[in-house]
């Protein structure tokens, strides 16, 4: 089933969830790992959850938050919210419970759906108003919804990084999101997409792509356990046990992939959508020389203007220097502006406001920043992106960089503010600076220059107790000052100077067996770092799980019968390689977050 194309008949996403459940109750919904739930099922435990919420007043207005374990859990809830009428707040169950506390705090829900393993994580207060979904019996009857709610009602709210050093909550209301399933509905035509794979967080607008493609549409969304996704040869084995005809991917995620296992072999059977970061052409062309049926989309969007709202078709192109972000899709209105918000024309350079009805209210709490991103222009209502971009004489838009400090990080919007104010309150931290680099050609990393008399290699692991990994630098250099030019602006030029052998700190210990040789050889390579230890932690040296696929994909020519779990559940270098000598077994260590 496919929502009618232009104005939807129903007024609220809930209200459309209820009609897409109603035309394919007994077609499968959610698939993960070996349990499918029809779209009656779906309809059925969010309704037993949404009585729960009722019982404890939870109605119109209110936030509902979900803290669960990506599962079909994370979509029972999210429905459960709408079904009340309440918006919902999706938190990563993987961020430190610091992180997570915060992001509850500037939701302040009316109650929160969570599961067995994540209840002792929650205030004493909120676990009073907490929905255990497996304490929650199905209800009887169909899934029902409030009936006067209105498309200006708020759907969900996404945390964003703040420049302040505090979160950001973007309130996206019903509107946009039936906007966005409509744009969605057009861009893919008369290419009927029967199922989708959620390869990433579905607390972040990247995962939304494949959940809304599937559960307002009627399609399946099959969910992936986090480490099947840090596992190329699982992940594998899982679509081909299980195809998709679509899969949403942050490019790096996808880059770390191919270069740990077969590009082929994770692609998804129709279409798959790179959306988050820069897409790289080198990997586009990749994709179309492993699979040159595969309709390849590359889209972009901030959280504020919901989801995605300009896509692009790529095809092989040879002479490609970028892939382009596209044209909007229906319902999206775009300004490019130079700094004195004043059009440029095509072939020129400028800034990129966004309108229509793809806009987000606002920032939750916080007026002032939201009439400032959110400016009128000749009485209309668009969000400056701050993103400097290129429209050609055909339309389609080139994204040539930031005219700001943020940056994205595997798919993730980074404020280096927000960085830079954790690290400030920590010992013999004087001053900071966090900013986006490339080393050596690789994907963007968050680098952090340090003034102060703190030791650079024991800072990732109190960041790491306050900050999701995607905020967390790879890299910590030790610099006696931040220079700055004669404007006040840093001087980056003379400030890399200032580093002139990066990260070369004597090795804290020399190996000790051949197996810590080799693994710390490979993981000086893929950190770029030459100070490690055999006592070091991969993510406390700078180790993220895309970097996670390279050291795996190079050690697998040492231990062939290395698995992804080894790599992750023995952290550091010589309980890794105790493992791989057949000598000991270590603790199980948490699993890294997407």
């Amino acid at each position: 089933m496919k929502p009618p194309a232009g104005e939807h008949r129903e007024s609220t996403a809930a209200s459309l969830v209820r009609h897409v459940i109603a035309l394919n109750g007994g077609a499968p919904a959610v698939r993960h790992r070996d349990t499918v739930l029809t779209y009656d099922e779906l309809g059925a435990l969010a309704g037993g959850v949404a009585d729960r919420l009722r019982e404890l007043g939870v109605g119109p207005g209110a936030v509902v938050a979900v803290v669960v374990d990506r599962s079909p859990r994370s979509v029972v809830g999210v429905l459960a919210a709408w079904a009340v009428g309440a918006a919902y707040a999706h938190l990563e169950a993987a961020h430190p419970d610091t992180r997570l506390a915060e992001v509850l705090d500037l939701a302040a829900p009316a109650a929160v759906v969570t599961d067995e393993r994540n209840l002792p994580r929650l205030s004493e207060a909120l676990r009073d108003r907490a929905v255990v979904v497996e304490r929650t019996p199905a209800a009887h009857g169909r899934y029902r919804t409030v009936e006067d709610r209105t498309p200006d009602d708020v759907a969900y709210l996404v945390f964003t990084s703040g420049s302040t050093g505090a979160p950001k909550a973007v309130e996206v209301t019903h509107r946009a999101v039936l906007n966005y399933v409509d744009g969605f509905t057009r861009l893919l035509g008369d290419r009927e997409i029967t199922s989708y794979g959620l390869a990433t967080t579905f607390a972040a607008d990247l995962g939304k792509v494949s959940v809304y493609g599937a559960l307002l549409t009627g399609a399946r969304l099959d969910v992936y356990d986090r480490r099947t996704t840090l596992d190329p040869e699982a992940f594998a084995a899982e679509v081909r046990e299980h195809p998709v005809d679509w899969i949403t991917f942050a490019p790096s995620q996808l880059d770390a992939m191919a270069g740990a296992g077969d590009l082929a072999a994770v692609l998804p059977t129709r279409a798959v959508m790179l959306a988050g970061e820069v897409f790289p052409p080198r990997l586009a062309a990749a994709m179309h020389a492993a699979r040159p049926d595969l309709l390849v989309f590359n889209g972009y969007g901030p959280s504020e203007t919901t989801i995605v709202m300009t896509a692009h078709e790529v095809r092989p192109d040879p002479d490609a220097v970028r892939v382009p972000i596209g044209v909007p899709m229906h319902g999206v209105d775009l300004r490019v502006l130079d700094e004195r918000r004043h059009p440029v024309p095509d072939g020129e350079s400028g800034i990129l406001y966004i309108g229509g009805a793809c806009l987000a209210d606002g920032y939750r709490g916080n007026a002032a920043l939201t009439a400032e991103k959110f400016p009128l222009l000749n009485g209309k209502r668009f969000y400056c992106t701050e993103d400097v971009v290129v429209r050609r004489p055909d339309g389609v838009l080139e994204f040539l960089g930031r005219a700001d400090r943020q940056v994205k990080i595997r798919g993730h919007r980074v404020e280096p503010g927000e960085v830079e104010n954790v690290l400030l309150a920590l010992p013999g931290v004087r001053q900071t600076l966090v900013c986006g680099e490339r080393v050596d050609g690789g994907p963007l990393e968050l680098v952090a220059y340090v003034v102060g008399t703190a030791d650079p290699r024991g800072l990732a692991r109190p960041l790491l107790e306050r900050l999701p990994t995607e905020l967390v630098p790879s890299r910590f250099h030790l610099v006696p000052e931040i220079p700055v030019t004669d404007n006040g602006k840093v001087d980056t030029s003379a400030l890399r100077a200032l580093v002139e052998a990066p990260d070369a700190i004597p090795r804290t210990g020399a190996p000790l067996s051949d197996d810590e040789r080799v693994i710390t050889d490979v993981w000086s390579e893929v950190l770029g770092r030459a100070d490690l230890g055999p006592r070091d932690r991969f993510l406390e040296s700078g180790g993220d799980s895309f970097k996670a696929l390279a050291v795996y994909a190079r050690l697998r020519r040492h231990y062939p019968n290395l698995t992804i779990a080894q790599l992750f559940d023995h952290p550091t270098i010589v309980d890794l390689a105790r493992v791989l000598g057949g000598r000991t077994t270590a603790v199980r260590a948490p699993v890294v977050e997407l």
